[in-house]
């Protein structure tokens, strides 16, 4: 009685043993990989083991958390032939043997879980396919592709009496994966060794945060946002640097701005003999120095108000349409600012007579009749007041 359930137990071990040899062995195993970099050549190595005769060996891509399988590669092994399940435009695959699939140019879009399956005739019948498996992540990493500074909440005026906040704005994008922050700071300078991380050698209170947006393709956008107390006395004609390092980039990405307040203004008068009647163009045609952050332009008449009755225009352009003959020797005061610093630049506007328009057939608003006799002339008086 007390040595029937041992030897039941010893029967059903037998029986499983058996079945085992009619199934045949058969082991899957699959070489891990490290990250990879998109456009290097990958190769998944499927590993089996078996007593048994193969059936097929086939791959598959695992998608929407593992609902999915695609089928990339099936090798039969009862016609000895592989063959590819993919889009004739992603054939890039080749099974190079038959448990070896070679991806030549890996994509973002290869990233995730492979699975390799394979089949043995059951010894018992042939009717049967024994089936084991194995699985892999491939993980797919791509360097940034670009990073460039800008200032935030640009353009912005200057402020001469009034302390305000600034804020640089460190844009890297195409990058995959963002790697998690770290800081430290260095006596003298302040660094922040992140991605990506910023370089400056003063010692103001800087606050450093960040944001990042991942894309549709599967990388990742990352801002860094410098903000400090804006000195123009000091910060002007600072420089800063903004560094990234990623493990798909063999040295570190790196940009440069240097702060500076506008100077020097060059206007530009169009046209150049200029009618009554015409329309003139009066534009900022870049600095005598590099300037940074992009600065705001407000455009006034020294004594009067514009053409078309406004205080003042905010633009690049100052356009005055129809001119009357009245806006000779007008006067008009061109204001470029960035938090940085501000500059005046002052051009006046000289108007002579049109000889196909007849003299004082034109009204305050520039509109003229159809004759007259008088030539116009426009010169273009620069003056330069520098406020630091």
């Amino acid at each position: 009685m007390r040595t029937a359930p041992s030897l039941r137990r010893c029967v059903c071990l037998l029986l499983a043993a058996i079945l085992d040899l009619a199934r045949g062995y058969l082991t899957v195993n699959i070489e891990p990989l490290p990250p990879v970099v998109a456009g290097d050549a990958v190769t998944l190595k499927c590993n089996f083991k078996t007593d048994g005769r193969m059936r097929e060996i086939v791959w598959y891509r695992v998608t929407d958390g593992g609902t999915i399988k695609q089928k990339i590669f099936t090798f039969d092994a009862m016609f000895s032939t592989n063959y590819s399940h993919m889009e004739n435009y992603r054939k890039r695959e080749d099974l190079v043997y038959q448990s070896t699939v070679r991806l030549p140019e890996v994509r973002i879009s290869d990233n995730g879980p492979y699975e390799c399956h394979v089949g043995i005739y059951d010894r018992a019948t042939r009717e049967k396919v024994v089936l084991a498996s194995g699985n892999i992540f491939l993980n797919v990493m791509a360097p940034p592709t670009s990073i460039e500074v800008v200032a935030a909440d640009t353009p912005a005026p200057f402020s001469r009496y009034q302390a305000q906040n600034f804020t640089l704005v460190c844009i890297v994008s195409g990058g995959k994966p963002a790697p998690m922050p770290t800081t430290e700071n260095i006596p003298e300078t302040v660094v922040s060794r992140e991605f990506p991380r910023w370089v400056h050698s003063a010692e103001p209170t800087y606050f450093l945060r960040h944001s990042r947006t991942p894309s549709s393709d599967g990388t990742v956008e990352v801002r860094a946002l410098l903000t400090w107390t804006l000195n123009p006395q000091i910060d002007n004609e600072a420089l800063f640097s903004c560094e990234v390092k990623h493990p798909a980039l063999s040295m570190p990405m790196q940009a440069e701005v240097t702060l500076v307040a506008p100077k020097g203004p060059k206007i530009v008068m169009t046209p150049s003999r200029a009618r009554v009647g015409d329309t003139v163009r009066i534009l900022v045609h870049g600095f005598q120095n590099e300037v940074f952050p992009e600065p705001m332009f407000t455009w006034t008449r020294v004594g009067s108000r514009l053409l078309d009755g406004s205080a003042e225009f905010d633009g690049k352009e100052l356009v005055l349409e129809r001119v009357p003959a009245e806006l000779n020797g007008s006067m008009y005061r061109c204001t470029a600012q960035n938090p940085l610093g501000s500059t005046d630049t002052h051009t006046r506007l000289i108007v002579f007579e049109n000889p196909n328009i007849p003299r004082g057939t034109e009204d305050s608003n520039g509109s003229i009749g159809p004759t007259g006799a008088r030539l116009t002339l426009v010169l273009a008086l620069t003056v330069i007041l520098e406020l630091t």
